[in-house]
């Protein structure tokens, strides 16, 4: 049984950082960019108004300004939509009537908003005056100048960027319609035991649901990769090697169930058999003792790594979100700071008992102090061990609780394992 921090370091050294791929930027949500994207345009690629209203020379506010006039009264020659290709040149004692996005005419220097406009003259097209008054005028207000986002042929994402909603706009618009990627994680997922049935199945006496499958493959999706669900192995040599078999044609192979110390826990075993080397099996911590971690290398072929996680549900996900998701954010990419759940310091709300042996994680609410924004609270969750979900539903941090004897009293400090979080972005 080896310690948690000499685990992750196991995982950390065997996780390999997928190969770059080129994809349709549209495919490209929450991966790793490998290569950075390039514009090939200017941004703006023009002076572009900002607000609706009136293209103006700065020349007839300066000169208003001096001598103090309530209004400054201009002839509207133009009309100018977003798109409009205006040929037009703005001189003093005229303007144009603009929209937000349209190129701002030669000669124009600056809008001034539609509200502005004084009276009748607010609804001023081609061929009217409209009186404007403004009196926080300045030079170039409301314009985007060509070029002041970024220029083409510069670097406006880097590699390492995660691509969210706001990136895949940036790289849209800076010309990119594909993008070198570290590809999705493909993940294989299977529940053994010959206990189990589909979700569907109302359970016989001494039968459960396997919800194991679905929580794992929803966990996995939280982190972008893509799961591969294979359904049940029974407790049976042949079934659960079968399943392995498939399941290793996958980046990532996860097993639950099937790797404690009993009669039909055989799935160390038929791992090996496959040629799966052990890096590690049971690590110093409640839930997730009996967790086992090991690679398949191939002579030609990309690596396998392969988790036999505990099969309790509880003990399930906590070791998904200490174990297998650095290793995806590893094959993704993504830098080391970003591998393991943030740690935070809190003070807890309610008594917990200390872990024994081994340190605990368990489920807590995770929030600001009311008196001291700048202080965590952690309110520990009910629950009742490494076979309940109920506590994990709501909590979005797991208190570390420390090895020792007796009780930790509420206002002590406790490190907190940040939660409820995708992949960040």
């Amino acid at each position: 049984m080896i310690d948690l921090s000499e685990a992750l370091e196991l995982i950390e050294a065997h996780a390999l950082t997928l190969a770059p791929r080129r994809i349709q930027l549209c495919d490209a949500f929450g991966l790793t960019l490998a290569s950075p994207v390039i514009a090939d345009v200017d941004s703006p690629s023009w002076d572009r108004a900002m607000m609706d209203g009136f293209a103006v020379c700065n020349d007839d506010f300066i000169r208003s300004e001096l001598a103090s006039p309530e209004a400054v009264s201009l002839e509207v020659i133009a009309d100018v939509a977003a798109g409009d290709p205006s040929s037009i040149t703005i001189r003093s004692g005229t303007c144009a009537r603009i929209m937000t996005g349209a190129p701002l005419p030669t000669g124009a220097d600056s809008v001034v908003p539609i509200e502005c406009a004084r009276g009748t003259s607010r609804s001023a097209h081609t061929g009217s005056t409209v009186t404007l008054t403004d009196k926080h005028f300045h030079s170039g207000q409301h314009v985007a100048i060509r070029g002041t986002f970024f220029g083409s042929g510069k670097e406006v994402m880097s590699i390492g960027m995660q691509l969210g909603a706001a990136e895949i706009g940036l790289a849209t618009e800076a010309g990119a319609t594909h993008v070198t990627i570290h590809p999705r994680a493909r993940v294989s997922i299977c529940s053994t035991g010959s206990e189990l049935v589909e979700p569907s199945e109302i359970p016989a006496f001494g039968q459960t649901r396997n919800s194991n499958g679905p929580m794992i493959s929803a966990a996995v999706q939280t982190c972008f990769a893509e799961p591969i669900p294979l359904g049940i192995a029974i407790d049976h040599p042949e079934a659960i090697r079968a399943t392995v078999a498939q399941g290793l044609a996958a980046d990532v192979l996860i097993l639950s169930g099937g790797v404690s110390a009993g009669d039909y826990d055989l799935v160390p075993n038929i791992l090996s058999l496959c040629g799966v080397t052990n890096v590690f099996h049971k690590v110093r911590l409640k839930p997730g003792k009996p967790v086992w971690f090991g690679v398949l290398d191939r002579d030609n072929g990309p690596r396998t790594l392969v988790f036999g996680l505990p099969g309790n549900p509880g003990s399930s996900l906590v070791c998904f979100e200490l174990f297998v998701r650095p290793a995806l954010a590893k094959l993704h990419g993504h830098s080391s700071e970003r591998w393991h759940m943030p740690r935070v310091q809190a003070r807890l709300t309610g008594a917990v008992k200390l872990g024994g042996d081994r340190p605990v994680f368990s489920p807590c609410r995770l929030s600001r102090s009311i008196n001291n924004s700048e202080l965590w609270t952690a309110s520990p969750m009910p629950w009742g061990g490494s076979s309940d979900l109920i506590g994990f539903c709501g909590a979005n941090g797991f208190l570390v609780v420390p090895v020792g004897v007796g009780m930790l009293p509420a206002g002590s400090e406790i490190t907190v394992a940040v939660r409820d979080q995708p992949m960040r972005l």
